[in-house]
């Protein structure tokens, strides 16, 4: 990994006050997302960014819920940061969930809630299908420094003073295997224009399941961008065993342009 960090440009975390106006394009965009592929009453276990709950991901998932796929919350409250005590409790919910559906569970999270499902991917495999990821950061070193990291400074600050412990936990200090690509079929979708995060710390290396796919719109704006729950349903609605890359299908290529490997990003 390059030791050179990235912070979002100015003018792209000004560009976070659109998020409200992007959930307005959902309405117009309805006769679209109808004709987006459905599920099956599939598990989808749903989590929330960084000191956001499951209200903010209740568009989603009541999308979601719409078209067939059998959604849940993730139970924890705020997301105050990564927290071993979480991650436990995290992990029981998914075993739950799996037993009560008999069939292994999607999961899906935005910004550092993608963390957790992609943790959770690696430490229980057995109970997970899929995993997406929204604009989540899973490719910043375990560094505590803030001028390390790849996120405005408040932001760190808040999350240190949320986590006065942090250099004892032992999710936080342990192996940071939520770099590392999901055992599973793995999407990663992220936008250029991201002013929270730097995109670079939201893309994977592209493999035979692992893909990244690159949208228009803010970092907030994320849980209720059009484009995101069309990539939802159409990758949700993908069988583990019979998982193709999402840019396979030729209109696809045409509406979304080609995403960045991780090495090629931090070539730039």
């Amino acid at each position: 990994m390059a030791n050179s960090y990235h912070r979002p440009p100015l003018l792209c975390s000004l560009l976070e006050l659109r998020a409200p106006w992007e959930a307005f394009t959902l309405l117009p965009s309805m006769p679209i997302l109808q004709r987006a592929p459905e599920g099956d009453g599939e598990p989808v276990l749903v989590f929330p960014g960084f000191m956001t709950s499951d209200s903010s991901t209740y568009v989603m998932r009541r999308f979601l819920t719409k078209k067939g796929y059998t959604t849940y919350p993730w139970e924890q409250g705020r997301n105050p940061g990564l927290r071993d005590d979480i991650y436990q409790n995290l992990e029981v919910l998914l075993e739950k969930i799996y037993l009560e559906n008999g069939q292994k569970v999607n999961l899906v999270g935005w910004s550092l809630g993608g963390v957790y499902a992609r943790t959770l991917a690696h430490k229980a495999p057995q109970f997970v299908s899929k995993v997406i990821t929204l604009g989540s950061p899973f490719a910043l070193s375990n560094s505590y420094d803030p001028s390390d990291v790849a996120i405005p400074g408040p932001i760190v600050k808040l999350y240190e003073s949320l986590n006065p412990n942090i250099k004892e936990d032992p999710l936080v200090n342990g192996e940071p295997i939520w770099e590392l690509a999901p055992p599973v079929p793995s999407t990663a979708i992220y936008s250029e224009s991201d002013g929270i995060t730097s995109w670079r710390y939201c893309v994977d290396v592209v493999s035979k399941q692992t893909e990244n796919i690159r949208v228009i719109g803010s970092h907030c704006g994320l849980t209720h961008n059009p484009f995101v729950m069309y990539i939802l349903s159409e990758r949700l609605s993908q069988t583990e065993e019979g998982w193709s890359p999402f840019d396979e299908k030729w209109y696809h290529r045409m509406i979304f342009k080609k995403a960045h490997d991780l090495e090629e990003a931090y070539a730039h």
